[in-house]
């Protein structure tokens, strides 16, 4: 889907960011993550040019981004922020709507697709798309930045700490969201954020910055098991990495045949790190894994949890 090469921003002497070259598969989630100042939300900016590349190229899609006009580039990708950025005396409606109008698109068709953004974050068009957004909650304000980002169709999403100021259930609760819709609409996502558990959740690979490079770039799995030596080492370990390197596996990778089902029951998606808490707060040896219908499809222990969080 991206391909940069050799991409620098220089502020004047500095040079916050230094030769990036990267890609990012079509379908996938890519985190940004690293300390304040490190060059990601710069580089991010300079992947829909809302700050122009001092050297190196990006490709979208095989095709030279650098090369097209600015504002024809950013009406192809979605863009959601921390603080959202709503219009404060506009509706949600024309919220959303911004780029579908921008691109001259029906009445018809945009508010078909306003209703259909809205219902996909599970925010009813009847009762939401009036209201303006000081009318709405920190994670509905959030829900509304996204889907104004994806009303276009855009072929890639740039999202820079969006759910950083939020509360951590609320930002629990939409990272899912997320991930859902992602899956849904097979959307590639390059995301920034300074939470490492936030990127090891999200991601089908992780971008570690520091001082304006990327020191390692590795699926979740790889990055924990196999950090570089030195400020990647530290980012990711200490006590908790056992329990980071759970939450980068789901029940259904390593559940067995279901003997006899019992409590507790959990979907096959969760996490290894969810199901070890869960057994843990229960005092339970074994849970039941479930699909959605709820149907029992499998069981795994509590020792072949302990045994994965020691990675073996």
């Amino acid at each position: 889907m991206i391909e940069v090469q050799h991409l620098s921003k220089r502020f004047g002497q500095q040079l916050a960011v230094k030769d990036l070259s990267f890609k990012v598969d079509s379908g996938n989630v890519c985190t940004l993550v690293g300390t304040s100042g490190c060059g990601k939300s710069t580089t991010l900016r300079m992947l829909n040019r809302l700050i122009e590349p001092s050297e190196g190229e990006i490709f979208i899609q095989g095709q030279n981004v650098t090369t097209l006009p600015a504002e024809q580039l950013r009406r192809r990708i979605g863009y959601a922020i921390q603080g959202v950025g709503l219009f404060p005396h506009q509706t949600i409606a024309r919220n959303i709507a911004t780029v579908p109008r921008l691109l001259g698109w029906s009445k018809t068709d945009i508010d078909a697709r306003v209703s259909e953004l809205l219902s996909l974050f599970h925010l009813d068009p009847a009762t939401f798309a009036g209201k303006y957004p000081h009318q709405l909650s920190g994670g509905e304000q959030q829900r509304v930045g996204v889907a104004r980002a994806l009303a276009a169709h855009p072929e890639l999403l740039l999202m820079d700490e969006p759910f950083g100021a939020l509360d951590p259930l609320t930002r629990e609760h939409l990272q899912n969201e997320l991930l859902h819709i992602q899956q849904l609409l097979g959307i590639t996502i390059i995301m920034v954020t300074h939470d490492l558990e936030e990127a090891i959740k999200m991601a089908d690979v992780i971008a570690v910055m520091d001082k304006g490079e990327i020191l390692q770039m590795d699926t979740p799995d790889a990055l924990l098991r196999h950090p570089r030596p030195g400020f990647v080492q530290n980012l990711v370990g200490g006590q908790d990495r056992s329990l980071r390197l759970l939450a980068t596996q789901t029940l259904a990778k390593i559940m067995t045949p279901v003997t006899q089902p019992c409590d507790p029951a959990m979907s096959a998606g969760t996490s290894l790190r969810d199901a070890l808490a869960e057994l843990l707060w229960q005092g339970a040896d074994r849970l039941t894994v479930v699909d959605d219908a709820g149907q029992p499809v499998g069981e795994v222990t509590l020792n072949e949890l302990l045994k994965r969080g020691a990675g073996t």
